[in-house]
C-alpha cells in the first residue's frame, strides 16, 4: 500500500509552486545576508568564534518563515496542517530515530578510530563542551528542523502530485540538497565523494520521510547529525572548526570516502531492516 505522507494537503507541480520556492529562497537568503550584516555592523563580536556561529543558526528562522508565508497565503494552508498534516506532532518518532541514528553514527566513530587510531586526537574538556552543547543544541534543532521543513517538507509534497510522486519527490529533493550542501569548497576538495556523501543522505532522509509519514524521523536524523559533527567529533578543514566549537575527539583530516561507505553501510542496513520488517508483517 503507498504510504500517505505529502497527499495532504496538496501543494501541486505547477508554476506557483515553482515560484513559491523561488520566493522561500529568497526570504531565507535575504534575510540571512540583512541578519548577518546587520548583527555583524552592531555587535562586532558575531564576527568570529561562538557568536558567529549562533548568529548563523539564527538565520535559519528565515527559512521557516519562507515556508509559512508561502503555504499560509500562497496556498491557504495552516501551518501547522503542514508540518503535521492534521495530526499532532510525533515527538516519539522524533526522539526514536534521534537516538538511533546517533548511536549508529557513534558505532561509524568507533570503527574508523579502530581503523585509523593515528588519525584522532582525544581532547575532552567537560564543562566548555557541556556549555557550547547547551546553547548550540536549541539552535541546531531549528537548523535542521528548518532544512528537512523545505526539503522533505515544501519539496517532497510539491513533487508527489507528480505521476511516479515517490520517485520525483526523493529524487528531486535529494538532487537539490547534494547541490546546495555537496557543492561547496569543503565538499569538492574531497572530490567526487563529497557531493555523494550528500545526495546519498538526502535520499536517505526522503526514504525515511516517506516511509514513517512524515517529518519527525528525518528531522530526529537530521538533528542528530549535526549534534554529532558539532559536538561529538571535529575534523581539520571543515568550515566550523575556528567557530569556538568543542568535540570529544578531533579527526585530523577527513577521509571522505570511509565517510560515504560508513553512511551507505547505515542506509543499507535500515533498507534491510524495512524490508524483513515488511516481509513478516505480510506473511
Amino acid at each position: 500500500m503507498e504510504r500517505s505522507y505529502g497527499l495532504q494537503p496538496p501543494i501541486r507541480f505547477s508554476i506557483k509552486s515553482l515560484a513559491g520556492f523561488i520566493v522561500i529562497f529568497l526570504i531565507w537568503q535575504g534575510g540571512t545576508l540583512l541578519w548577518l550584516n546587520l548583527l555583524n555592523a552592531l555587535i562586532p563580536a558575531t564576527r568570529s568564534g561562538l557568536p558567529s556561529l549562533i548568529t548563523l543558526y539564527l538565520s535559519f528562522v528565515f527559512l521557516i518563515l519562507g515556508v509559512f508565508i508561502i503555504t499560509r497565503y500562497f496556498f491557504k494552508i495552516p501551518f501547522r496542517i503542514f508540518l503535521f498534516e492534521g495530526k499532532r506532532p510525533d515527538f516519539r518518532k522524533f526522539v526514536i530515530y534521534f537516538l538511533w541514528y546517533l548511536f549508529a553514527l557513534i558505532l561509524y566513530l568507533l570503527v574508523d578510530i579502530g581503523v585509523h587510531s593515528q588519525a584522532f586526537t582525544l581532547h575532552f574538556d567537560p564543562l566548555p563542551w557541556l556549555g557550547v552543547l547547551i546553547v548550540t543544541a536549541p539552535l541546531i534543532l531549528v537548523q535542521s528542523s528548518a532544512e528537512e521543513i523545505l526539503f522533505r517538507g515544501y519539496m517532497f509534497r510539491m513533487f508527489r502530485s507528480l505521476r511516479g510522486g515517490v520517485f520525483w519527490s526523493i529524487f528531486v529533493t535529494s538532487l537539490t540538497f547534494a547541490l546546495i550542501h555537496g557543492f561547496n569548497p569543503e565538499m569538492l576538495s574531497y572530490g567526487i565523494f563529497g557531493p555523494l556523501y550528500y545526495l546519498l543522505g538526502a535520499f536517505f532522509l526522503g526514504f525515511v520521510a516517506y516511509h514513517t509519514n512524515g517529518l519527525a524521523a528525518p528531522i530526529g536524523i537530521h538533528f542528530a547529525t549535526n549534534i554529532f559533527n558539532t559536538s561529538i567529533w571535529g575534523y581539520g578543514s571543515s568550515t566550523l572548526e575556528n567557530m569556538g566549537l568543542q568535540s570529544i575527539v578531533y579527526r585530523h583530516t577527513l577521509d571522505m570516502p570511509f565517510a560515504f561507505f560508513g553512511i551507505f553501510a547505515i542506509v543499507i542496513s535500515y533498507g534491510a531492516f524495512q524490508f524483513f520488517k515488511y516481509k513478516r508483517n505480510r506473511s
